[in-house]
């Protein structure tokens, strides 16, 4: 209930005041487990993804200390948020996303690991790639074009699924991880080059 009033707010605001459009709309119909990785420059990130895929909703890893205070942690809990420690690492956050991709469920993660201030990619971390290799499900894309100023369009690309077996191997090891990282942030990249050309 409180996700569908949630998406229902963003489109009253989002719409109007942003022009949100999505590109390659067939990529946004994902009907079963997989992680969303998308580029972070602004609190409005989580929203306009969320909004774009409208097939279940979208959980996020977000980072523990929000959970502190009861009526964020009301709100992120239905929001379907999973904890998680930033900075270290956290597998029971792992384990939490992994059996949510195993549940069929969408996560959405931003693999720069915070917001980036000039908009240029930052280097990905491997949450993404272990997550999405230990679960076995593929990973799609999203890049966010536009610096979300009234009235001016921001348009949200996806690319297509994406299997990471099919790129590093059935192994998950430190080394397919890595390489499985670095694959997704140079599809990201192109994506921005993409949308910048636009």
């Amino acid at each position: 209930m409180v996700y569908a009033l949630a998406r229902v707010l963003a489109f009253i605001v989002l719409i109007p005041c942003f022009f949100v459009r999505r590109i390659h709309k067939k990529n946004f119909q994902i009907k079963s487990g997989c992680v969303v990785i998308c580029n972070h420059k602004s609190n409005w990130d989580p929203i306009v993804l969320g909004h774009s895929i409208m097939t279940q909703p979208v959980c996020y890893m977000a980072k523990e200390e929000l959970f502190r205070h009861k009526a964020a942690n009301f709100f992120l809990r239905r929001l379907h948020a999973i904890p998680i420690a930033r900075g270290k690492s956290d597998m029971l956050a792992v384990k939490t996303g992994i059996t949510a991709l195993k549940n069929g469920k969408i996560l959405g993660i931003f693999p720069e690991g915070t917001r980036s201030e000039d908009g240029k990619l930052l280097p990905f971390e491997p949450g993404a790639a272990l997550m999405a290799l230990r679960a076995g499900v593929p990973v799609v894309p999203v890049y966010i074009s536009g610096n979300y100023k009234l009235f001016r369009p921001v348009r949200v690309y996806a690319h297509p699924a994406i299997d990471l077996r099919e790129i590093v191997g059935e192994k998950t090891n430190s080394k397919t991880i890595a390489q499985a990282t670095e694959y997704l942030q140079n599809v990201m990249q192109e994506m921005s080059q993409e949308a910048c050309q636009k």
